[in-house]
């Protein structure tokens, strides 16, 4: 007798639900992904092998997203954030490449269960609500008659005009004139000061129109402040390797001094900086911006696949987003950090006439010389695009940003990394601040890089 397990496998593969959930994986939709096409047929499969109460997101988490058995789910939205992805993907596929198919694979909200819907139940209902019966009716409301001809409509005899009626015809059209006039002048001053307006926002149209895309998604990732403070307390320096697997978390203890409790709670918060949420908060009202494909994602629940697949706008410094750390070899401004707070610098690998070899925040009276850098740079599959914002403190960041969002001083630096056929080669800027406190009042370019690719 056949393994009942092997015969319920076989009569599986054979269903046409099945197939096409592979034929979706394999797509262009999805190809790309080396995760989103394991999270489709995992929570496939069980649902056709009659298992969908397995589906469950902490079971998703270990065994599509390698996360520890336990983990809490409510720490770590990485399901969640996959999820949606999954769930553009196939929209996306079933607009385009999949349109033929005879069933459409959805995964309804506030679960992970899949759903395969006829696709030809759903475009009748679509063509029922748009199509429109034409009725020709006659004078008389009820269906014509093609053997009556119809009843030429005669035209009513206009009422005789009086001279009152002349006047006041007169004045509504004064008036009407004087309106429109009016709602014409404000027309006219309202579009120049959007003019004025857009010409300022976007001196930097050609670098956002890379970031923020129809066709791609954009991934905007600010700092894990929590992570920079635990690195600061246990004074270890945690690699963009420890980082991704989680093993740092259990591997980092406590100083002496401070108990347990706190020091769990930064691992286990999400905690980021009010900096890097203004930054954010700018980036959405670009008018590049592209909601439907944007995600704001915490760095912890970042992977380095997701690096591959979308544009990624990486916010704070190395030691809070160690996901830079990736692209260091492409840079020639690098950081260094230590675990003393304040005591890192930026290394210039390469300085040219009179720029310095290492920059150092400095103290001058009430004021603060700090450094910060901005480096737009091809992403991990060569076909996306990266934007790293990041400096040695708060202020430094904060600081990077605001070059991009000042006309008069990114201009320049596009002009000159902008390409004959109009695409972006890839530049960095290394930038100082003076500060205050934890603010930002002044920036400027000090040194700027252009690239070859």
């Amino acid at each position: 007798m056949d393994d009942p397990v092997e015969v319920e496998t076989m009569q599986m593969l054979a269903t046409p639900e099945w197939q096409l959930a592979r034929r979706v994986a394999e797509s262009k939709a999805l190809g790309k992904s080396e995760l989103l096409p394991r999270f489709l047929l995992h929570v496939c499969e069980l649902t056709l092998r009659g298992r969908a109460g397995e589906i469950t997101e902490q079971r998703i988490g270990s065994l599509i997203f390698n996360r520890p058995a336990g983990y809490n789910p409510g720490e770590d939205n990485i399901v969640r954030s996959y999820a949606r992805m999954l769930r553009k993907r196939l929209e996306e596929y079933f607009a385009g490449e999949g349109r033929a198919e005879p069933m459409r694979i959805v995964i309804p909200r506030g679960g992970y269960v899949p759903v395969f819907q006829s696709a030809t139940a759903g475009r009748s209902k679509e063509h029922r609500e748009t199509v429109i019966e034409p009725a020709a009716l006659t004078d008389t409301g009820s269906r014509g008659d093609e053997s009556q001809p119809a009843v030429e409509p005669q035209a009513l005899p206009h009422p005789p005009v009086t001279q009152g009626v002349s006047r006041r015809t007169v004045l509504l059209y004064v008036f009407a004139g004087m309106v429109a006039g009016m709602l014409l002048m404000a027309g006219v001053w309202f579009r120049w000061n959007v003019a004025q307006a857009i010409k300022t926002q976007t001196a930097a149209h050609i670098l956002w129109d890379q970031m923020f895309q129809q066709s791609r998604d954009t991934l905007i990732v600010p700092a894990d402040a929590g992570f920079g403070i635990l690195q600061n307390l246990a004074r270890r320096q945690v690699s963009v390797d420890e980082y991704a697997n989680g093993s740092y978390l259990s591997d980092l203890n406590p100083p002496p001094g401070l108990d347990m409790g706190n020091f769990n709670d930064l691992r286990r918060q999400r905690y980021t900086s009010v900096a890097d949420l203004a930054i954010t908060a700018r980036l959405s009202r670009l008018p590049e911006y592209v909601p439907s494909r944007t995600e704001i994602r915490f760095s912890r629940s970042m992977t380095a696949e997701d690096m591959k697949g979308a544009n990624v706008i990486l916010l704070g410094s190395k030691h809070a987003n160690p996901w830079s750390e990736l692209f260091e070899p492409r840079m020639n401004f690098r950081y260094t950090y230590t675990p003393t707070v304040d005591q890192s610098w930026i290394v210039n690998t390469a300085p040219i006439g009179s720029e310095e070899k290492i920059y150092r925040n400095g103290v001058d009276g009430v004021s603060s010389h700090t450094y910060g850098t901005v480096s737009y740079l091809p992403g991990l599959d060569g076909n996306n695009h990266v934007l790293i914002i990041q400096g040695l403190n708060m202020a430094a960041s904060q600081g990077a940003a605001e070059i991009l969002f000042d006309g008069d001083a990114i201009r320049p630096v596009l002009q000159q990394a902008t390409l004959p056929n109009g695409h972006l080669r890839s530049f960095e800027l290394l930038i100082e601040t003076t500060s205050i406190g934890a603010t930002a009042p002044g920036a400027h370019i000090l040194a700027t890089r252009i690239g070859e690719y």
